[in-house]
């Protein structure tokens, strides 16, 4: 076999068979360009770990699997569907450059990779503001908690809606299977007066966790409210 730096297409595809028989999505990473791109991914090990995500305990049957010049045309049944599911692995230079889903045989062979990535400017982009975007398990409730907290809050669709104060920018997003235990999401308000926005807080009566602002060894007075849904709000003012 040639390096794997320099694999041949008929050897891309050889591995690609071998991975989906063995559901071991790592087994491509060599024949992986740095760029490589998958969907919205972008990149060897980006690729890698959303491939391994997505096939977790799915199965798949090669319907056909064919290297033909510059691609490798795949027809999958997934978990014993009926109509098959297309992709296209374009190689470039004995590399797999990008997967991508298409609708048929036909498109598979005719499809032309996604362009690369637009040159950068000629001036730096400014950033104007930011936004967090915080899960929640229902967005009504999710409003109420935060309009209690002296926010302004308005829904957008049934799944998404804002939450504004001040220079906080909150986007609530639902995810129905959001289990707040384990969520890691978390935001840091810079206040005028921590103890202030503590007391508001508890005097509106919302449920959550709550935390007495204390001074920090790095100048800020500072406190915390966990949410409902397990959203982190650390909130700090400047001592002294």
């Amino acid at each position: 076999m040639q390096d794997r730096d320099s694999a041949t297409t008929d050897e891309i595809a050889d591995c690609i068979r071998s991975a989906l028989a063995a559901h071991d999505a790592a087994a491509l990473e060599p024949y992986l360009a740095d760029g490589a791109r998958w969907g919205s991914c972008i990149g060897r090990n980006q690729v890698i770990e959303y491939m391994s995500g997505v096939s977790a305990g799915v199965g798949v049957e090669v319907d056909e699997l064919v290297a033909a010049g510059d691609r490798i045309v795949l027809a999958l049944r997934v978990d014993g569907s009926r109509n098959p599911v297309h992709q296209v692995v374009f190689v470039r230079d004995g590399k797999i450059v990008e997967l991508r889903g298409v609708g048929d045989r036909d498109e598979a062979l005719t499809a032309e990779p996604s362009p690369p990535p637009p040159p950068a400017p000629d001036v730096e982009p400014s950033i104007s503001g930011m936004a967090v975007i915080l899960p929640v398990r229902d967005l009504d409730a999710a409003l109420a908690h935060y309009g209690a907290l002296g926010f302004r809050v308005n829904p957008y669709d049934d799944g998404y809606g804002y939450a504004v104060r001040g220079r906080a920018d909150l986007h609530l997003a639902v995810h129905a299977d959001l289990d707040p235990r384990q969520n890691a999401s978390a935001v840091y308000l810079y206040v005028d007066d921590a103890d202030a926005l503590y007391a508001e807080w508890r005097a509106a009566g919302v449920q959550g966790q709550y935390f007495e602002p204390h001074d920090t060894e790095y100048g800020l007075r500072e406190g915390a409210h966990i949410d409902r849904d397990g959203n982190l709000l650390k909130f700090g003012s400047r001592l002294g």
